[in-house]
């Protein structure tokens, strides 16, 4: 890849990703995929260069590897889901977030947040993490 497909491609997906990855039972499937339709949405509209949900469909692992489902003792009922968010830098990526924290829907009392955390298996939190893009 040469110098200017790599400044095009980082202008697209941006050089900060913001992780989540949480459980959910089976059962609000379908809700959460509505639900996340509306964040997805309201982050765009704040900035956020990219949203991508992935659900994990496969539990098999490489030898020497530990089971995203093990860490995050999930049961048969239960699905684990990764948010991706990606921003342009770590600056904007911050600028973004608090604006849509200012959104009456995305606030502590807002109807998202508190959507989502129904949905979500109870008592068992978010991963989350911040990531910068390595140039290897």
């Amino acid at each position: 890849m040469n110098k200017s497909d790599l400044i095009e491609m980082e202008e697209e997906i941006g050089n900060q990703v913001q992780l989540f990855i949480w459980r959910i039972p089976k059962k609000n499937h379908a809700e959460m995929v509505k639900l996340q339709q509306r964040f997805n949405a309201l982050l765009i509209k704040y900035g956020v260069l990219r949203m991508e949900i992935f659900q994990l469909t496969n539990t098999e692992t490489y030898d020497g590897c530990t089971n995203i489902a093990t860490t995050m003792s999930v049961n048969q009922d239960e699905e684990i889901w990764i948010e991706l968010q990606s921003h342009k830098n770590l600056k904007q990526m911050n600028e973004v977030i608090t604006e849509a924290m200012k959104d009456e829907d995305m606030s502590a009392e807002g109807t998202l947040l508190k959507q989502f955390m129904n949905l979500v298996t109870p008592g068992s939190g978010m991963i989350m993490g911040k990531f910068t893009r390595l140039r290897v």
